[in-house]
């Protein structure tokens, strides 16, 4: 036993995003409340959340803690017993000693103090809420909770093929293969010596290892809870699996041998930083999450860290504003990282409907590239490439309190585009839990071992492997103008409206040809304020490419537009031959609200001339259009304006709520916990009981 005294913690999941998870694990679980909460409007509000809740302590308090003190409900993050609580204090300026001092006094143990926002992870009495949320250096506050994974045939289906070419007899490749840029990937660990992940001169690309997980006691006290067998790690840090087969997806190195095309990774030359925040068993917390955003940031220069992959998730009802997580990825962003986030696999019910407005969080920020999962059907041609029904929908659900206490969705459009994330093969590493688990993921007769995961957290790193390719073409793009080029030159995927596919199906080939027109200098220039909207931003002598790729012997049209912020949809070439302030990795522009580094700003001059504005392309209810509907009309230079309360296809939208067809549903009151969807078909354990009513089903991925 690890420890002899059990302390249950205040978990808010998070998820990594492959869906999964051992019986026997959810069997001793003894409470596991996920609540997921409802979406109404469509209709962007345009107001922006008052993190002092207009002077309204209640409106400090997250909806799972209020939860704790309304209700007797014995919660996972909750410490009934003791009546305590680990929450994270956001507060409005550095936290001061006096502060600190004032939340001892109530009975507070401040147990870490975050650096990259103004925030301190606390264990408080249950009973000292009201009076903390009172403090005026109080802005909100959000329990610690627990967090989960999301749970080459790859290269050709994807264009990464046409990057690069191997050359056996050197062992190395010519073209873009991500040499120089740094991944990190925050997960449960990379198996450093295993083969996938060894560079030219067979030395590991797992440039370090950082371990933020394993020092939390709190975690492993619950664990000891749930009677969870001890883990087996000689020689191995990644012992529950899925982090390693997350890097080999972005940065895998295995070219196959004769007659074998081999498990290739996007960029199978750039450096992974392994930072492990989820443990043997997939488990973590958001407090260790945020520490590893934060080891991120404050190496980013001695490491190069250009991307950050958060294939993992969780389950918050805070808007994006005042959820934590979301506000640690904006301030990664700000400092030059682009966070790449899987969307979730909430996309149906058990019941089989499908699920709108089940984004989880930090994919639910607008500033972060948030990746659902599409199926390749385990073909190189675009042509027969799907949704995937587990990927989770859009609109975001996140919410927010006005100064009645009227709750204000945050409504953004997400994901932000779809990538391959259906029975894809990568690094396995050795004795892993879910292959122990489940032995079916392991691929027989392959050398190294490989491992077969299907959910959004395998798709995440298709797209944190393509920025890796993009930076090392163009290393002066910025985080939110590389989400601007993934998303303008994605491909339509049929009969998908925004909601499940964002701008489209990932296109590599057209985001690098597109990267590679403009200038090298824009990075610098937009942190020195040397450039304004409207500026040229084409470098030399360069023009827009044409708008067109041709993938797997399909050629097809580039969607051509963009969502900014998550509430406005933008299209036209002048996007990228002129600057636009949107483009500053310190603004967020969400309705019309916009934010420089966290304070507020005008909105207006943002978008150049030449760039066509959302309202003219889908009105204000345009979430349900069909992707290559609105990009045909946007080809063809026409308007595309939906009256309110207009009946689409898929349901019909009013001013009082949304209605859906037959055979849909929102994620209104959920209490689903998540799997891992290893490949959709086949049923693993249908009507698995998770606890206290609650129901899950994990599949065996699409056909």
């Amino acid at each position: 036993m690890r420890h002899t005294r059990i302390v249950r913690s205040p978990f808010r999941r998070i998820f990594a995003r492959s869906r999964f998870i051992s019986t026997q694990l959810l069997a001793n679980w003894t409470a596991l409340i996920i609540l997921i909460a409802p979406v109404s409007l469509l209709i962007p509000d345009k107001g922006r959340p008052k993190k002092h809740g207009g002077g309204h302590s209640v409106n400090k308090l997250s909806k799972d803690l209020k939860k704790a003190l309304d209700d007797n409900v014995n919660l996972i993050w909750e410490d009934s017993h003791l009546g305590r609580v680990q929450v994270i204090l956001q507060t409005s300026a550095p936290p001061s000693q006096e502060f600190l001092h004032s939340v001892g006094l109530q009975g507070g143990l401040v147990k870490k103090q975050f650096s990259s926002f103004n925030a301190v992870l606390a264990d408080l009495p249950k009973a000292s809420l009201p009076a903390i949320s009172t403090m005026a250096d109080v802005d909100y506050i959000s329990p610690d909770c627990l967090v989960r994974e999301e749970s080459s045939h790859l290269e050709a289906a994807t264009g990464a093929d046409l990057q690069r070419i191997y050359q056996p007899l050197l062992g190395s490749f010519s073209g873009l293969d991500g040499s120089g840029v740094g991944i990190a990937v925050l997960d449960s660990g990379i198996m450093a010596d295993h083969p996938d992940f060894s560079g030219n001169l067979l030395l590991s690309r797992v440039a370090i290892a950082v371990d933020i997980v394993s020092a939390n006691s709190i975690l492993n006290s619950f664990e000891n809870l749930a009677a969870l067998p001890l883990p087996i790690l000689t020689g191995n840090v990644d012992g529950y699996g899925h982090g390693s087969h997350v890097a080999g997806i972005a940065a895998g190195r295995n070219k196959g041998s004769a007659g074998s095309a081999g498990f290739e990774g996007i960029a199978p030359n750039a450096n992974l930083i392994d930072i492990r925040v989820l443990d043997e068993y997939g488990l973590g917390q958001v407090s260790d999450v945020i520490a590893g955003m934060e080891w991120a940031i404050q190496n980013r220069v001695a490491r190069n860290i250009k991307v950050m992959n958060l294939s993992l998730g969780s389950t918050s009802s805070d808007s994006y504003s005042l959820d934590p997580l979301c506000c640690a990825a904006r301030k990664a962003i700000a400092a030059g990282i682009t966070v790449v986030a899987a969307a979730g696999n909430y996309g149906k019910t058990i019941a089989g409907l499908e699920q709108y407005g089940s984004i989880t969080s930090p994919g639910d920020d607008p500033s972060v590239i948030t990746v659902g999962a599409a199926n390749t059907h385990s073909t190189n041609t675009r042509g027969d490439d799907s949704m995937t029904s587990f990927s989770s929908r859009g609109p975001t659900r996140g919410y927010w309190l006005d100064d009645l206490g009227m709750k204000k969705f945050d409504n953004l459009l997400k994901p932000d585009l779809i990538a391959p994330g259906n029975r894809l093969i990568s690094a396995e590493s050795t004795n892993n839990f879910l292959v122990r688990s489940f032995p079916q993921l392991h691929q027989s007769g392959i050398s190294p071992a490989f491992m077969e995961l299907s959910g959004t957290s395998v798709a995440a790193p298709v797209v944190a492997g393509t920025v890796a390719l993009m930076l090392q073409r163009n290393p002066g793009l910025t985080p939110p103008l590389i989400k601007a080029i993934l998303q303008y030159t994605a491909q339509q995927a049929p009969g998908a409206n925004l909601a499940r596919q964002g701008a489209g199906l990932l296109n590599i080939d057209g985001a690098i040809r597109l990267a590679g027109v403009l200038s090298t200098d824009i990075s610098s220039k937009i942190e020195h304020n040397q450039l304004h909207v409207g500026d040229s931003i084409l470098a030399s002598g360069a023009a827009i490419p044409d708008a067109s790729s041709t993938l797997g012997g399909v050629t097809f049209s580039w969607g051509g537009y963009i969502f900014a912020g998550g509430s406005h949809i933008l299209a036209g070439t002048s996007l990228f031959s002129k600057y636009q302030a949107i483009y500053d990795p310190r603004l967020v522009w969400v309705a019309s609200t916009v934010t420089l580094n966290e304070a507020s700003i005008t909105s207006s001059g943002l978008i150049s001339s030449g760039v066509i504005d959302a309202a003219v392309i889908v009105g204000i209810n345009g979430v349900f259009i069909a992707g290559s509907s609105l990009s045909a009309g946007i080809a063809l230079g026409q308007g595309m304006t939906l009256a309110e309360g207009m009946t689409l296809a898929e349901g019909v939208i009013t001013a009082d709520g949304m209605t859906l067809a037959e055979g849909m549903t929102l994620a209104e009151g959920m209490t689903l916990a998540e799997g891992m969807t290893l490949a959709e078909g086949m049923t693993l354990a249908e009507g698995m009981t998770l606890a206290e009513g609650l129901t899950e089903t994990a599949t065996f991925g699409e056909p």
